[in-house]
């Protein structure tokens, strides 16, 4: 069979069949073509333009900015403000997942290191002994057992926050901002680089996305919940559909391998089986 990605915006799955971007809020306008990606039309690998198009008027009408589609690499249905930037929430999270793949293997950062090994508290309340045996692989599954107020958190997050010491680590997903926010600051303590600067470095720059710029992103600190920020991330849709065919192409960029394989194998398998 062939393969195909589907990627959303709003979703944080990243390996899926058929390769979909989609940015939300903000009003439609026909999209340019992206350089370097070949187009080719819907009928050309089996999709309907008449099914497209219901697509695209159901996406105009809950509020999308932009959508495009890619095939085996070559885009069959592009629509709205595909280069226009927006804040692109969690998606920051697969992000720095990718980052961690590659100073993981280059053997800067290990995965069954606990917060208490690298040296990770919080404000008061600070964590508690046994909150600090989580490791860095439970924060990456979402299963630190450490529920301290995060910075950017949503309100769902705040509303489903299980009780401080009612799990622990490793033993219960619960999706929230802390585990990953405390993933940044392990990445720049342990790397020594800032993760927008790596992330253009190691990703963005080599699989050649147009449109990020370092003033693109910024930290958001939070000082009375959280010593550790969120670093968020303005991006288009077609730099983002460029971070999709990475994944689905195994890590690899043409000849460069930019993402080790066995990351993107581990990276995408779940871990946790929720509700």
């Amino acid at each position: 069979t062939k393969s195909h990605l589907i990627i959303m915006i709003s979703s944080f799955a990243i390996a899926a069949s058929i390769l979909f971007v989609i940015t939300c809020f903000g009003s439609v306008t026909k999209s340019k073509e992206i350089n370097e990606l070949e187009y080719v039309t819907p009928e050309e690998i089996g999709w309907s333009s008449v099914k497209l198009e219901e697509a695209e008027n159901y996406a105009e009408q809950i509020g999308s900015a932009a959508v495009m589609a890619l095939y085996d690499g070559k885009v069959f249905f592009s629509w709205g403000k595909i280069n226009q930037k927006y804040l692109i929430h969690s998606i920051r999270k697969p992000f720095l997942c990718a980052l961690y793949g590659i100073y993981v293997k280059r053997g800067l950062i290990d995965l069954d290191k606990s917060l208490d090994e690298l040296g990770i508290d919080d404000i008061p309340p600070g964590l508690t002994s046994i909150e600090k045996q989580a490791t860095v692989r439970d924060l990456l599954m979402s299963r630190s057992g450490v529920y301290h107020e995060a910075a950017a958190e949503a309100q769902i997050m705040i509303k489903t926050r299980p009780e401080r010491g009612s799990h622990a680590p490793g033993t219960f997903f619960y999706y929230n901002n802390w585990d990953f926010n405390v993933l940044g600051t392990i990445f720049e303590k342990q790397t020594g680089k800032k993760i927008f600067e790596a992330f253009k470095e190691e990703i963005a720059d080599p699989i050649e996305m147009q449109d990020l710029l370092l003033s693109d992103c910024r930290y958001q600190y939070e000082g009375k919940k959280s010593k550790h920020p969120a670093y968020h991330f303005r991006m288009t849709a077609r730099d983002m559909a460029r971070f999709g065919l990475l994944y689905q192409n195994k890590g690899k960029y043409g000849d460069l391998q930019i993402i080790p394989p066995e990351w993107i194998t581990e990276s995408t398998t779940p871990y946790s089986i929720n509700n």
